[in-house]
Parts: structure tokens; sequence; C-alpha cells
């Protein structure tokens, strides 16, 4: 399953950025789009109907050529083992944090306890 979401652009010229997050893609629905992707020296142009799979955790400008360029962004969900390795890894992190010390070698839960 992919989640789907359409955005219209308001302003010709004016670009909106984002990362771009797992298994992103960027489809022309109505006007012309121009996309640029970080550290691609090239820009890319999406006439309607043409689609782009964006690299992951890139940063990504895209604006329209004129009033009322649209775009739809979909996105397939990392699958179940990502997900759940993003989850612990974040658990772990804040373990980590939790017990790490300060600049003297106190841990600051215990010292904040002894004061």
């Amino acid at each position: 399953m992919r989640e789907l979401r359409t955005f219209e652009l308001d302003q010709p010229g004016l670009p909106v950025s984002w990362r771009a997050g797992y298994g992103q893609t960027v489809c022309a629905v109505a006007g012309k789009l121009w996309v640029t992707i970080e550290g691609n020296p090239n820009d890319i142009w999406l006439e309607p109907g043409q689609e782009l799979a964006l690299p992951e955790g890139y940063r990504v400008w895209l604006s329209g050529d004129g009033a009322g360029a649209r775009f739809t962004l979909a996105q397939t969900p990392a699958p179940w083992s990502m997900q759940r390795l993003a989850a612990w890894l974040r658990a772990l992190r804040h373990r980590v944090d939790e017990h790490s010390t300060d600049a003297f070698g106190e841990c600051p839960r215990i010292g904040a306890l002894c004061r």
C-alpha cells in the first residue's frame, strides 16, 4: 500500500523543499515541474504524467513553471524489518543518552540525587 498526497503550487517559481523519505516518488499532475536534488548538478523537468523516484535522505527542491502546477507525492512505507530496526536503534540511543556522563565523569542522574 502507498500513501498519496496531492499538492498545488500557488506561486510559480517559488520552490518548496523537504528531505526525501524512504520510498518517495513525485509525479507531475498539472503544469511543468522543476526538480532539484541535493548533490545532483542537473535540474530535472517533469511533464504531466512523468514521475521521479527520490533518493532517500537527500534534500529536494520543487517548483512549478506556471500557476496551478500540481504534483502527487507517493510514499511506500518502509518494510516492517526496517521500521523495527529504526525503533530499536532509537530506544538504544535513548538508553545510552540516559546513562551518559558529564564532563567530570559523574552520572547526572546520580549526581542530582546526592545534592
